[in-house]
């Protein structure tokens, strides 16, 4: 037997849960259905310790926060965890199957973000040998002093070399070219971090369970020229982004997202898609125009 809810949303990310904290504080009938076994989406997973600056009302907040603060007014009972949807039928009334039920609803809010994924890894030889090389952190606690290798580019690589260089005189940032691809002006006064552009990771030297060092190799055209360092290590940081698993919906796309009216965020009639999944003119994925999205459509479906 179905099990019927007024609004179902997809994706329990900043969002969906900003959409979902609407409806509970209107009493409305929802469900939200998350893929994972978390809350969060790619702020929990990638950026926890993040200062969120772009939310309208609030000045700064740390990307968990922000997230515990929404998960907090929606309340356990309305988030279902580990449920990849398939939308089975749609019309006035939307069927969907999950792999442990089916739902019925009148209006389906889809909000996965990026997308579900898993870590890309280092791709380098015994890497899952070695218990201390991680892709995801949600906290600095017991990292204090840690020699800590960080590898990426990217705005996550960077924010995490900041917050773990303020714990640590040992953190090195590796990236395999000669720029970042992430805002540089981050780690602009880490003046204790060591930065090692362009390098990628050769291997590592196991002790146990555990590396104890990995050796990076410079990026150059002439190997008779290039640098080999080791690098003793604690903790190897992996940031080098997640591969996304391709959404089943069977909506017109642009690329990975679904394209959407600019106007309602809508798909059909009683289908919309709001934050970064949504894609339209001029588009910006970024928290605070998921939010404006989430309010145009609460005042249509209201």
């Amino acid at each position: 037997m179905s099990i019927y809810h007024h609004i179902i949303i997809i994706g329990a990310g900043p969002a969906g849960l900003y959409f979902a904290s609407k409806c509970k504080k209107d009493k409305k009938d929802f469900l939200i259905l998350e893929a994972t076994n978390s809350v969060g989406g790619q702020l929990t997973r990638l950026y926890p310790v993040k200062d969120i600056v772009d939310i309208n009302g609030i000045e700064c907040v740390k990307a968990n926060e922000y997230i515990s603060l929404l998960s907090n007014q929606i309340g356990n009972e309305n988030i279902a965890l580990n449920e990849k949807v398939q939308i089975i039928k749609e019309g006035a009334k939307i069927t969907l199957a999950t792999s442990n039920n089916e739902y019925t609803c009148d209006y389906l809010i889809i909000a996965t973000g990026l997308g579900s994924s898993t870590p890309r890894p280092l791709g380098i030889e015994n890497e899952s040998k070695a218990k201390n090389i991680i892709y995801n952190l949600e906290s600095t606690k017991g990292l204090e002093n840690k020699r800590i290798a960080i590898f990426g580019g990217g705005d996550s690589a960077l924010d995490w070399a900041k917050e773990l260089s303020k714990i640590s005189d040992h953190v090195s940032l590796i990236h395999r070219r000669l720029e970042f691809r992430g805002n540089p002006e981050t780690i602009k006064d880490c003046h204790n971090l060591k930065t090692y552009l362009p390098f990628v990771p050769s291997h590592i030297v196991l002790n146990g369970n555990k590396a104890e060092s990995i050796f990076i190799k410079e990026v150059v055209d002439d190997e008779k020229t290039q640098q080999i360092l080791n690098i003793p290590v604690d903790i190897i940081f992996v940031n080098y982004g997640n591969i996304a698993e391709q959404l089943d919906f069977k909506f017109e796309k642009d690329g990975s997202f679904l394209k959407v009216d600019n106007k309602r965020f809508s798909i059909s009639k009683n289908i919309f898609a709001i934050g970064d999944i949504a894609s339209y003119e001029n588009k910006k994925r970024r928290i605070q125009p998921g939010i404006n999205e989430a309010e145009c459509v609460y005042k249509i479906i209201d």
